[in-house]
């Protein structure tokens, strides 16, 4: 079965394509792929929805289950080559309004591992839908896999974690998220006695 694009609620494509062509347009752009693109080759495709979890989430031994949807974010492409994305956040007024467009490392790893899913072997037991996770607090990027009978998680690089590019289940992407902020939470303790003067502890 195909990798399933969800449809974003009306309007937010249309938005984000209007924004897109307007700052191209006037040459707004700071980042250079977008800034050198043409205009009419500009192009918003893979839509996907965003989900964030907390720190307090991933030390409490929360999962996917308290993942909060935060907007959606699209591949931008120039010339059919993926250059940015970009990503929707909810106005005072409740419509969509596009936050930013962006390139980096994140935008070519999300490339990657979309095509490297729709190759997997599991697509051919059921039907996914693309999800974006992203924890702040770890610096953390994962392409989510869902569906009602099974999710899969791909960290993009670069992952605190390592693991970039492949399959990692839930469980042991959380344990290991969860080993990563009990060290920075011991590091910043730490750092905290050296600063007050007071003795470490093992």
């Amino acid at each position: 079965m195909p990798l399933n694009m969800p449809v974003p609620p009306s309007g937010i494509p249309e938005t984000v394509r209007a924004k897109l062509h307007s700052l191209a347009g006037e040459s707004r752009f700071s980042t250079k792929a977008l800034r050198l693109a043409e205009q009419d080759q500009l192009e918003v495709t893979t839509p996907h929805q965003v989900f964030t979890l907390g720190l307090d989430a991933i030390e409490s031994g929360a999962g996917l289950e308290a993942a909060q949807p935060v907007g959606w974010r699209y591949l931008i492409t120039g010339g059919g080559e993926v250059i940015a994305s970009a990503e929707t956040a909810q106005a005072a007024d409740g419509s969509p309004e596009p936050a930013q467009f962006t390139e980096g490392p994140f935008v070519g790893a999300t490339a990657t591992a979309v095509r490297a899913a729709r190759a997997l072997p599991q697509l051919a037991k059921g039907a996914f839908e693309l999800r974006l996770l992203r924890i702040p607090a770890l610096y953390l990027m994962a392409l989510w896999l869902h569906s009602p009978a099974a999710d899969l998680l791909v960290p993009l690089a670069p992952s605190p974690i390592g693991k970039e590019g492949q399959i990692v289940p839930p469980a042991q992407l959380f344990g290991d998220l969860a080993r990563q902020a009990e060290a920075r939470s011991h590091a910043a303790g730490a750092h905290r006695q050296a600063d007050n003067g007071e003795p470490l502890t093992p």
